[in-house]
């Protein structure tokens, strides 16, 4: 099967979406099918252009045996609303240059976030008369209203709304993340036989092998006695990062230590509200590293943090950190409620608890060094497992492919 993939994220960008297209993509390549991906050049999360490529052009090369097409890009950074002018700015040029330079396909798929992706990858199937295909990571706008960035009044968070119930009537089917978002769908008027859940997984290859720890305590010169905690991914407003200094004020210093690798939107306010608590000694905040060093990472930390804001909308998700914390063997403490929070308690990997509270996060992670090495090694081994057998991209390509096949 020849498959047309509209994203706005990609390699050698860094964020989860990038990371689900590139994973899923390649295990589809792998399989015997041909992908396209069409996408703008590199520039998240800063708004700045990566090295090598250039704004304004459009460039085509081979990622993992993977076609990729990028057009040009108005680089925006990736915060307040000036980074709405990317999302509006890129769906027309990528079916633009994906009109003028994409091989022949058979179907396509839309990613979000943003939906607006999802408009370039419509077109794009309505020209060469395809199926289209949207999938849906985010519950983007309904995300934007709850976490208060957007009025559901403002014209602009109408206008996406119109947008999302045009992608689900079109779509001749819908690719959800989570159990959690049919319900969604289905009230939107989806049949059910037109939805297939592909949740977020992991790349097996990456963590195949054992990995040699990254030395974080000798570096951070992190007391033995201390607690490992890493967080590791993006820091935006979903996430509420910020949470872990909070839990380190209320803790002593020989009970844990923070370590905060990532960037995005929120990484400043993080920074000074570590600098405010005073927890500077305690919280370490690191760059963004490249996706072969996340297993190092997770393999030095004795617990790995996923959190989300407390907001209802993210009470059906799956955040993609988790699944990767689970592959390294690493337990969790979780900050999710909902589907994610039922998930560890399946895999019995790890604490959760009530996403925005610092007690109970100081709880679980007093609890999980209560247990000490050995059993978070154990906690640890369950996650593995588990995530090795339901989460692994080589499983989800190939149910993605079959579900893609079956509604031509």
């Amino acid at each position: 099967m020849r498959i047309a993939y509209f994203t706005h994220y990609f390699p050698p960008e860094r964020n989860a979406p990038a990371a689900r297209v590139h994973e899923l993509s390649r295990a589809l390549c792998d399989a015997g099918h041909a992908v396209t991906v069409v996408t703008g050049q590199p520039s998240h999360p800063h708004g700045v252009i990566y090295p090598g490529y250039r704004a304004a052009s459009v460039r085509r090369e081979v990622i993992d045996g993977i076609d990729v097409l990028r057009c040009p890009t108005l680089p925006v950074a990736n915060r307040g609303l000036t980074r709405a002018l990317g999302f509006v700015a890129m769906p027309p040029a990528q079916a633009l240059v994906a009109l003028a330079r994409a091989p022949k396909v058979d179907v396509v798929i839309a990613t979000s976030p943003q939906p607006l992706t999802g408009l370039a990858g419509l077109a794009f199937a309505r020209a060469r008369r395809v199926p289209f295909f949207f999938e849906v990571r985010d519950l983007w706008p309904q995300d934007i209203v709850d976490i208060g960035v957007m009025s559901a009044r403002h014209p602009f968070i109408r206008a996406l709304f119109g947008v999302e119930r045009l992608l689900y009537r079109e779509a001749r089917g819908i690719i959800s993340v989570t159990d959690s978002f049919v319900e969604r769908f289905v009230a939107h008027g989806v049949s059910r036989e037109r939805i297939v859940v592909i949740k977020n997984g992991i790349d097996a290859r990456l963590f195949a092998r054992p990995h040699v720890p990254a030395p974080l305590r000798e570096r951070l010169e992190i007391p033995d006695s201390a607690l490992v905690v890493l967080y590791c991914g993006t820091l935006g407003l979903p996430q509420d990062v910020g949470l872990l200094a909070r839990a380190a004020a209320r803790m002593r210093g020989d009970e844990a230590h923070f370590v905060i690798v990532g960037d995005g939107a929120d990484r400043a306010a993080i920074a000074r509200e570590v600098a405010a608590l005073e927890v500077g000694d305690r919280v370490h905040l690191l760059p963004a590293v490249a996706r072969a060093e996340v297993p190092g990472l997770l393999t030095a930390a004795d617990v790995a943090a996923v959190l989300l804001r407390d907001i209802p909308a993210y009470a059906g998700v799956l955040p993609s950190k988790m699944f990767e914390a689970m592959a390294a063997g690493t337990p969790l403490a979780l900050g999710v409620r909902g589907e994610a929070a039922q998930l560890l308690s399946a895999a019995d990997a790890g604490v959760s608890f009530p996403p925005g509270d610092p007690d109970a996060l100081v709880a679980a992670l007093r609890e999980l060094a209560r247990r000490g090495p050995a059993e978070r090694a154990k906690i640890g081994a369950r996650g593995r497992a588990y995530v090795l057998e339901h989460h692994d991209r080589r499983q989800q390509a190939r149910a993605l492919a079959e579900f893609l096949a079956a509604r031509r």
